[in-house]
């Protein structure tokens, strides 16, 4: 929880001096709150992240606590996961082989939220399987507009600076929409394996 954003008209404030116009990759914040409870609501109807607990999260102080864990997942691999458990009595299963250091940071057009994308700085036999070293998401209503090939390609330059020369991504063998978001990006596929497509993508 494709491309370049919408083209802004005349009538909007002008840009911040030193800051490009548009969506770019920012750590997680406290002044994405409102705008990440609506995603959160959308992907609910969808029946993803119901271990987040919409209400809950509402609340600013514990919001800031999950958006601490969000930060702390390099520090201290998995600390979201026990951060949900902690909070919300969700019991998460464990990962195959246990945690990465992961950096995560979201998508967003100023304090509106639009995506997140996850970067696993090493992989375990269960990320090789599933997961790979760069996982993503849209928010249901952003879809369609190119913001996840923007957004992968924002992040590759990132995993590139942890040393990850060729990032391994996977996608269902039935989103297409992923895997075109991958191959705008370079992807090159690498095999078909338990319904998953399996690319490798150049960072630099």
């Amino acid at each position: 929880m494709g491309g370049a954003g919408e083209p802004r008209d005349g009538a909007g404030p002008a840009p911040h001096p030193g800051r490009q116009p548009g969506p770019r990759l920012t750590a997680p914040s406290l002044v994405h709150h409102s705008s990440f409870l609506s995603a959160l609501a959308e992907y609910h109807a969808e029946g993803r992240h119901p271990e987040l607990d919409l209400v809950r999260l509402a609340d600013p102080a514990e919001f800031s606590g999950y958006v601490s864990a969000l930060l702390d997942d390099v520090a201290h691999p998995g600390a979201p996961d026990r951060y949900v458990r902690r909070a919300f009595g969700v019991r998460l299963e464990t990962p195959l082989d246990g945690y990465v250091p992961q950096t995560v940071l979201w998508w967003a057009d100023g304090d509106e939220y639009l995506g997140r994308v996850n970067i696993r700085h090493t992989l375990n036999r269960g990320l090789l399987w599933r997961g790979g070293n760069i996982g993503y998401e849209i928010r249901p209503r952003a879809r369609g507009r190119g913001h996840a090939t923007a957004m992968l390609a924002a992040a590759l330059p990132l995993a590139a600076a942890l040393g990850i020369r060729e990032a391994r991504i996977d996608c269902d063998v039935t989103n297409v929409a992923s895997r075109r978001v991958i191959e705008k990006n370079g992807g090159v596929f690498e095999r078909e394996e338990r319904g998953s497509y399996f690319f490798l993508v150049p960072t630099a």
